[in-house]
């Protein structure tokens, strides 16, 4: 059984065949641009993940308050006190958790190593709040929050400047001189930050043992509030402000001697950018999908001036002018076929190679490949149509008259 068009589908197979030099120029357009598409989309998508994910480091559904200097104010923030931290966990409703952070930059040393790090005191909360990991250890509790105990947790690079190959659990460090540690936990590998600071450089202790050993003359560092849903966000920076306008005693017109900030927010701003830049590297890809469409035509139109004498007989001998029309689509779409998987197998290495240098996730991005490929193949059709029109609207005796 002989399926409709099959003898002009046929008949097209042999055409990169009689035309090899030919075909492979005028498919070599399309590959490019299919492969352009498909590489373009796939690195703007893998870049996008990237940043977000880098953001995402900072904590998920989180708000940081922080001091801060006002302009007509006094040269130094005012700090965040207990006080404002008790009324912080009592008033806002929409609030899950919310936690203090101290923080400070001093010596530590082990044996005859020394660095000179950030140290932190927080507590456990902070790390259900943050997806703090742990890599070897555990974390403080709450018991030893309540009696100051003298531990600590590390981050990897911390282990390999004060320990190097030695195992750090179960180690003492001594920090400013005065306070020693006993080290309970690791925390897994977290890489660099945006702006390029180590996010493996930290020790952290209960907050208690903190305030204790090494005093908090600044107040807090931060408090870090987690609302009870993402979507709760907008309402609890209101609540937060409202609140600590009354405790810091700050009339509704005056400037805030605090700030308040969501890691969400600019995640939310990174994926905004990001897909603008993804649409706009994929409209640029585009326009190769046309220039290589525009390629089909122009050696379709220079092979129907070249085969005009041939419409012509087959005109006289019977064909239809619809049938004419249909081989030459037919050859355009193997053409454009060729051209497509072509592109797809430059896209995929392009994107693959790309990412896997770069450490992007995702480096292949099926449904772009498939958008692509369909294109492709439209986009060759759409082409063709013009000469394969031509071809079928040729008078058969002034197509015999040409040779």
């Amino acid at each position: 059984m002989r399926f409709p068009g099959s003898d002009a589908i046929s008949m097209a197979l042999q055409v990169p065949i009689r035309n090899p030099g030919r075909s492979a120029l005028t498919t070599l357009g399309l590959a490019i641009g299919v492969g352009a598409f498909i590489a373009m989309v796939s690195f703007g998508r893998g870049a996008r993940s990237s940043v977000v994910a880098q953001f995402e480091t900072l904590g998920s559904n989180l708000m940081r308050v922080r001091p801060r200097a006002t302009t007509a104010g006094k040269a130094t923030p005012r700090p965040l006190t207990v006080l404002d931290y008790e009324a912080l966990r009592r008033e806002v409703t929409t609030a899950e958790r919310v936690t203090p952070h101290a923080l400070g930059t001093f010596d530590v040393g082990h044996r005859d190593s020394h660095v000179r790090t950030q140290v932190r005191g927080m507590l456990p909360d902070f790390s259900r709040i943050a997806d703090w990991r742990m890599a070897e250890g555990g974390l403080f509790d709450d018991a030893d929050v309540a009696t100051r105990s003298k531990v600590c947790a590390i981050g990897l690079t911390n282990v390999k400047q004060l320990f190097g190959s030695d195992p750090p659990l179960g180690a003492v460090i001594t920090i400013d001189g005065k306070l020693t540690c006993s080290v309970i936990g690791v925390f897994a590998q977290r890489g660099t930050s945006i702006s390029g600071g180590d996010l493996d450089d930290r020790i952290v202790m209960p907050l208690t043992t903190f305030e204790t050993y090494l005093g908090t003359p600044n107040g807090y560092w931060s408090f870090e509030v987690r609302p009870k849903n993402r979507a709760l966000l907008p309402i609890a920076k209101i609540e937060i402000e409202q609140l600590l306008r009354r405790t810091h005693q700050l009339g509704p017109t005056q400037e805030l001697d605090f700030s308040i900030s969501s890691p969400d927010e600019v995640t939310m701003v990174a994926e905004q950018i990001g897909g603008i830049l993804t649409g706009l590297l994929a409209g640029i890809a585009a326009v190769s999908l046309l220039v290589g469409g525009i390629g089909i035509m122009n050696i379709q139109l220079v092979s129907v001036a070249e085969r005009t004498h041939e419409i012509g007989i087959r005109a006289a001998i019977g064909a239809s002018p619809g049938q004419i029309m249909q081989q030459f689509l037919a050859e355009a779409v193997v053409l454009a076929a060729l051209g497509s998987s072509a592109g797809v197998a430059l896209g995929l290495t392009a994107s693959f190679l790309v990412a896997r240098q770069m450490h992007w996730p995702e480096a292949i991005q099926y449904d772009v490949v498939i958008v692509s490929a369909v294109f492709g193949l439209a986009v060759g059709i759409l082409f063709g149509y013009l000469p394969a029109r031509r071809a079928s609207n040729l008078d058969p005796i002034e197509a015999l008259r040409r040779e």
